[in-house]
């Protein structure tokens, strides 16, 4: 279980600093029209976007360790870490829609 939940914290960390170089892979974004996409300011949305998924990965490997050397049952480890990440998700939501357009 313990490799399984550093693997995901991996991918997490992985998948946040490819945001930031590459930020076609934030979902809709790279199905936008071109003037779309003038109105987005992708440099802020990549940088909350990398921020969060970085710190949701961090949260879920320190998480998993944690548990694991307090013998925490698996059914509750899997609990927190999907609320974790969960969490985590809603928190990049409400961050990446609060970012004012560009006029």
């Amino acid at each position: 279980m313990l490799q399984g939940f550093i693997f995901t914290g991996l991918i997490l960390v992985f998948i946040g600093l490819m945001v930031k170089k590459y930020p076609n892979i934030l979902a809709g974004y790279n199905t936008m029209s071109g003037e779309m996409k003038k109105k987005i300011d992708i440099e802020k949305v990549s940088t909350t976007a990398r921020n969060i998924l970085v710190l949701m990965g961090a949260a879920t490997i320190d998480a998993s360790v944690i548990m694991y050397f307090l013998k925490v049952t698996e059914m509750l480890q899997v609990k927190v870490i999907v609320a974790t990440i969960v969490f985590g998700l809603v928190v990049l939501i409400i961050c990446a829609n609060r970012i004012p357009k560009v006029k």
